[in-house]
């Protein structure tokens, strides 16, 4: 880590003298100890002495990448203007007082232009660091390999205290790839084999992420072999999971692959984010949300719609790999893909809990299965309303290979043009106390029912539509399930027994559509 400073003994004067050279110190000779707390950045300023103070601010990103930091700086660029290239700086903070990357003075977000290089802020091998309220774009050189924001590890060990809060993310304009070193708007990276590394205590919220090639939000690790996963390698880096990862509060938006992707984390939080649009120009498999070689991860409160293909552009995953993962109020709408997928393909994955979200107008399928077997998925007290002119295939099964799979509590409509069906394999899916309205084909389903829920407004704003209507056969119609939440989507506790789908509540008044 290059963080501390490089020559102690130098004068205050040679300093000054040093920060006023031009041009600025090239990487090769190593960055220059600075004595300011705080760096100051104008990229329109004119010329002149530059120290890096509010008076006579550095006009650009390159005289900041030269310096070695005081621990606890900040780098401030000034609002209203406009920087080209890759600001990297090279730093770090500690407990109570974190190296800040953000904005003064008044105006707009000050714009950070990646000018089609491979990172536009590249935060490496640094800890106790936060970066807010930045533009952020990198529209050059499209298809070339690229990031918009890029946290680092490299042979670290273990780094902590990470905040990426108020950026604005745009026109990232990568290449097809993904991984520790693919394209992303932001990507948290681990890379390296000789020393275990690992992100601990990170939160990425309030964000927003547009126009993107190919991921919108991933966490990538080498760390993550172990045998539950197809790519595991048994003499490649031990799985060392990143821990303490919030994920919330952020906008995504025109996506080429996937929106956000937890991998090697552990207790991740995903939650209140909006995605509207992914798997929009990949030749790859993507889908909304979902974890891959991740433990204990919950996505709560998300919402996401406009995936587009049928090559996976599923609004939510439960991916190989993956052990006690949660997918609890969410909703998801007009993805081209589906609902879900569950999906082990040559690893394993159990534990997973899919309950109390809403689907609506989903195409092509509600959950679908790939190759693998798996053990342990429930999913139960879920809504999905199929409309006119829309097929879907509820569950389907695209192997013989065991999935122990139960559906229990859920509502399942079909109206208008269109068909909807099940398309069973392996003998593991069952079924219990749903209710099937208007399905083609469907499994035995002990205790369901095929009466007509009478759903409130299932054209309306979600997720306030497709609540009970007073009457509703459904309300109180469920069985207990082990391990129920207290509370559905909406906030109304759980009863005994439940209602089945994703409304726990009294019936309500309302229009039918």
């Amino acid at each position: 880590m290059r963080a501390g400073p490089l020559a102690l003994a130098v004068s205050t004067t040679v300093l000054a003298l040093l920060a006023t050279a031009a041009p600025a110190a090239s990487a090769a000779s190593g960055p220059h100890a600075s004595s300011r707390d705080i760096q100051y950045v104008d990229c329109s300023a004119g010329a002149g002495r530059q120290t890096g103070s509010a008076a006579l601010p550095w006009q650009s990103l390159e005289q900041v990448n030269s310096l070695a930091l005081r621990t606890g700086s900040q780098v401030l660029l000034k609002r209203g203007t406009r920087c080209e290239g890759t600001l990297a700086p090279h730093g770090q903070g500690r407990p109570g007082r974190p190296m800040v990357i953000g904005a003064y003075g008044t105006g707009a977000k000050p714009v950070i232009d990646g000018k089609g290089g491979p990172e536009t802020l590249l935060l490496k091998n640094t800890q106790w660091v936060e970066a807010r309220d930045l533009e952020i774009t990198n529209s050059g050189n499209p298809g070339a390999n690229k990031r918009g924001v890029r946290v680092q590890l490299e042979d670290y060990g273990t780094g902590t205290h990470y905040r990426l809060t108020g950026l604005d993310i745009h026109d990232i304009r990568g290449d097809d790839a993904k991984g520790t070193s693919g394209s992303a708007g932001i990507l948290f990276s681990v890379t390296g084999s000789a020393k275990p590394t690992r992100f601990d205590d990170v939160e990425v919220a309030g964000n927003t992420v547009a126009s993107v090639d190919r991921e919108g939000i991933y966490f990538g690790s080498t760390w993550n072999n172990r045998p539950v996963h197809g790519d595991d390698d048994p003499n490649g880096p031990a799985y060392l999971p990143s821990t303490h990862v919030v994920v919330r509060g952020n906008t995504l938006s025109d996506l080429a692959g996937d929106g956000i992707v937890m991998t090697a984390t552990d207790g991740a939080l995903v939650e209140h984010n909006r995605l509207d649009g992914f798997q929009r120009r990949s030749a790859g498999y993507n889908a909304g949300m979902w974890p891959w070689n991740a433990d204990n991860t919950v996505f709560q409160y998300n919402e996401v719609s406009g995936g587009e293909t049928t090559r996976d552009g599923m609004a939510y995953d439960v991916d190989e790999g993956t052990f006690g993962t949660v997918f609890q109020y969410n909703v998801s709408h007009d993805n081209a893909g589906g609902f879900f997928l569950v999906c082990t393909a040559t690893g394993t994955l159990g534990d997973a809990v899919i309950r109390y979200n809403v689907s609506r107008d989903d195409h092509y399928r509600g959950i679908e299965t790939c190759s693998g077997s798996f053990d342990g998925v429930r999913a139960y007290n879920n809504t999905i309303y199929v409309g006119a002119g829309i097929s879907q295939t509820v569950v389907n099964e695209n192997t013989t290979k065991k999935h122990g799979l139960t559906l229990t509590n859920n509502i399942v409509v079909k109206e208008g043009a269109g068909t909807a069906g099940f398309s069973l394999k392996s003998g593991g899916v069952t079924l219990s106390h749903n209710t099937l309205v208007g399905i083609g084909t469907a499994p035995a389903n002990p205790g369901g029912s095929t009466a007509d829920p009478l759903l409130t407004d299932p054209t309306g704003a979600l997720p306030d539509g497709l609540r009970l209507r007073t009457g509703s056969p459904a309300i109180g119609a469920g069985t207990s399930v082990a391990g129920a939440p207290g509370k559905d989507l909406y906030g109304n506790k759980v009863g005994s027994p439940p209602n089945s789908g994703a409304y726990e509540g009294p019936g309500l008044g309302g229009t039918v559509g």
